[in-house]
């Protein structure tokens, strides 16, 4: 592996982002939280975020398609449309930060994306608005890297500004139905020249997400990759254009078969009692929901459920207000004539005291719209974590928690 030495809006996610809490565990675990569907847009999207768009204090939703060539935010509460951004195709990805400090979030989105190298022009862009976000916005094209896939904004020297971070779907060598014949690589970019520096350029197959948390109190964001080699940890050391990475694999994911069953597909961190768990879908869309709780020497690996129909991503948030975190999962595949038996929808897995042992609770959120994604944000601002959630199933929904 060759690491460069020239190498948020996170409010919605707090919970996946938090470092371990230090308060001794409570005496039990809650039931299941109640909740409520509200329909934001019917939209076939691949991604879902939120942000507070127009600095009115409520966050907004914004969801894209790889079907739709347009970028577009739904303003709470009503969930008025507001197109933004139609200079793009196959939009992929998006995530928000706000670095010029307006109050207004910059978008980065990344398009023409697609599976194979060779079709895939992968297009990073930078949208910010003039300050009229219901209005149209610039849209600014920083990098073409073949593959970008996956984007985040985050604070990897701890001081105060975000840098943008891109990791790529694949090498541009691999093709189906292995993903292995190339190394995957991992980037960021200062906000001041947008220039590419290589975190690191030697990950096998398919990189799938990466995650920003705060692993530690060193007031740095660091990173959760899930890939091919399972859950590896990036922090950096140093600042600025100085920054240096190092990397550890926490697990190797799900390693019982040959490509491209590896790995996993999302990863999420969540406070559980006294200590943290990490919360997978495994392998590359895969079957498995799985919990990892550290133990003596590592992590210890504990298959919650085995039958996710495409798992893609994962939130690991606590739902229910015990302060034991729990995970949710997405079925991102529906029901077809190829697929009768697949279950579309959400599933959510409650935590007990005990993650390791315990018994967890398993409740089926949504079981009608397939999901590509969800993401945890408080929509109603009354300080309970909600879930919104977008995907093939033609749905942008708002899960509104009603507490027990």
């Amino acid at each position: 592996m060759r690491l460069n030495t020239y190498t948020l809006l996170a409010a919605a996610a707090l919970a996946t982002t938090a470092c371990a809490p230090q308060e001794a565990p409570m005496a039990e675990a809650n039931g299941p939280a109640r909740f409520q569907a509200h329909d934001i847009a019917d939209f076939n999207g691949y991604a879902v975020s939120v942000a507070d768009f127009n600095n009115d204090g409520r966050l907004d939703a914004i969801a894209n398609s790889l079907g739709v060539p347009e970028v577009a935010w739904y303003e709470n509460p009503t969930w008025e449309r507001h197109v933004i951004f139609t200079g793009a195709r196959s939009i992929v990805n998006q995530a928000m930060g706000d670095i010029d400090g307006d109050g207004i979030p910059e978008v980065a989105i990344q398009s023409s994306f697609a599976m194979q190298a060779e079709n895939s022009e992968g297009i990073n862009w930078v949208l910010r608005s003039d300050g009229q976000p219901a209005g149209a916005w610039q849209g600014e094209p920083i990098d073409r890297w073949e593959t970008s896939h996956h984007v985040q904004w985050a604070d990897a020297d701890g001081d105060g500004n975000l840098e943008l971070y891109n990791a790529p779907l694949l090498g541009p060598e691999s093709l189906a139905p292995a993903y292995d014949q190339d190394q995957a690589s991992f980037f960021w970019y200062d906000t001041e020249t947008w220039t590419r520096h290589v975190i690191d350029d030697d990950i096998p197959g398919i990189i799938h997400r990466i995650r920003p948390v705060k692993w530690d109190d060193s007031g740095r964001d660091a990173f959760l990759m899930a890939s091919f080699e399972g859950v590896n940890l990036y922090r950096a050391s140093g600042s600025g254009m100085g920054m240096t990475w190092s990397k550890e694999v926490l697990t190797p994911g799900h390693d019982s078969e040959p490509a491209p069953r590896l790995g996993a597909s999302d990863v999420g961190m969540g406070a559980s009692g006294s200590g943290r768990i990490l919360g997978t879908v495994e392998p590359w869309h895969g079957n498995e929901v799985v919990v990892y709780t550290e133990a003596a020497g590592g992590w210890q690996r504990r298959v919650l459920y085995d039958n996710i129909n495409g798992g893609h991503e994962v939130v690991v948030v606590d739902l229910n207000a015990d302060g034991y975190a729990d995970i949710i999962a997405n079925n991102q595949q529906r029901v077809t004539e190829r697929t009768p038996d697949a279950t579309p929808g959400v599933d959510v897995f409650y935590s007990p005291v005990d993650p390791a042992t315990g018994e967890w609770t398993h409740v089926r959120l949504e079981s009608e719209y397939a999901m590509n994604g969800c993401i945890d944000a408080d929509m109603n601002n009354d300080s309970r974590p909600d879930l919104v959630c977008t995907g093939s199933g033609g749905k942008v929904r708002w899960y509104e928690n009603l507490g027990l």
